[in-house]
């Protein structure tokens, strides 16, 4: 098979807001602008996920939204200041602010093609895969498999 390569906002012009490459053998190969300032490129293949930027409380009586898209954003930028590459200044409590912020990253889960709405869940920071966390490139589990949660680089 031929794969096939679909780069994530190629001009810059254009945010897409948060997504998932859901990692399965597809043949088609998703490429995202990653890394702070060193602007690298990376690739994964599966397919892609567009995501809920915000996330409601899951009490109905609490009315609240998360934007996480944003919150993703700050904490790479207040925390790294688009160098999240310099693996020295990640602490855990790093991963552990990040792995709260993956966490409230909304994902719809369907198991059949007549439910229409699906379960409404959550990703998770894989934790198996911290060396290949960076800005806009977070390794998560999906309700469909591993992934890689992207959204807009820093620069």
């Amino acid at each position: 098979m031929v794969p096939h390569y679909v780069f994530l906002n190629p001009d810059g012009l254009r945010p897409f807001g948060l997504g998932v490459i859901v990692q399965a053998p597809t043949g088609v190969m998703y490429g995202n602008q990653c890394d702070g300032h060193l602007n690298e490129m990376r690739w994964a293949e599966g397919f892609f996920v567009p995501l809920h930027s915000v996330d409601l409380s899951l009490d109905p009586d609490d009315d609240e939204v998360f934007n996480v898209e944003h919150a993703l954003f700050d904490f790479f930028k207040k925390g790294f200041r688009g160098h999240p590459y310099m693996r020295e200044v990640w602490t855990p409590s790093h991963f552990e602010r990040l792995a709260l912020l993956v966490s409230r990253v909304p994902m719809w889960h369907a198991t059949h093609p007549d439910q229409v709405l699906g379960e409404r869940l959550h990703l998770a920071l894989d934790r198996e895969r911290l060396d290949e966390v960076t800005e806009a490139w977070v390794p998560v589990l999906t309700p469909y498999g591993p992934g890689i949660l992207v959204f807009e680089n820093c620069d």
